[in-house]
């Protein structure tokens, strides 16, 4: 960075950083590191560890966002469905659903039994050639965060 750019970002700004290289002295990753009060000193009176900003993405205060500063956990919106499933017969599934086994069931009803069919159904959004993955995530790039020290 030019020192004349770097004077206009106040100690505490954040910057998105897309190279493997580090921006000059001026600036701290942002990794939860202990910040040097001897040589970040207003940096060191705002805070005394670095944000660690490393695998989240940062959102804007407001809507459904957590507090100032706190980490909110991943979410997904609910999802749902239903079918009908009988005795008679199974006429089929799509989507997400797909029947995984049937089979015969014996109940003893106060000494009356009762054979049922059963169907059993299994939902995965593989199925729906819906992308699934370990986490919940928007399409990203990756980038290392900064925050000014001096």
């Amino acid at each position: 960075m030019t020192s004349s750019g770097n004077n206009l970002l106040p100690v505490g700004s954040i910057i998105a950083w897309a190279l493997e290289i580090n921006p000059d002295d001026s600036y701290l990753e942002c990794n939860g590191q202990t910040v040097n009060s001897n040589k970040y000193p207003k940096l060191y009176a705002l805070m005394h560890n670095t944000p660690d900003y490393r695998g989240v993405f940062l959102r804007g205060l407001g809507g459904n966002s957590a507090n100032l500063g706190e980490l909110q956990s991943d979410a997904t919106r609910n999802f749902s469905g239903s079918f009908y499933a009988t005795n008679i017969g199974h006429n089929g599934t799509d989507g997400v659903f797909s029947m995984i086994s049937t089979g015969i069931t014996h109940e003893n009803m106060e000494y009356k039994h009762q054979v049922m069919s059963y169907y059993k159904y299994n939902l995965d959004l593989n199925n729906a050639n819906i992308p699934v993955a370990d986490e919940i995530r928007p399409i990203n790039r990756a980038v290392r965060y900064f925050i000014k020290a001096k």
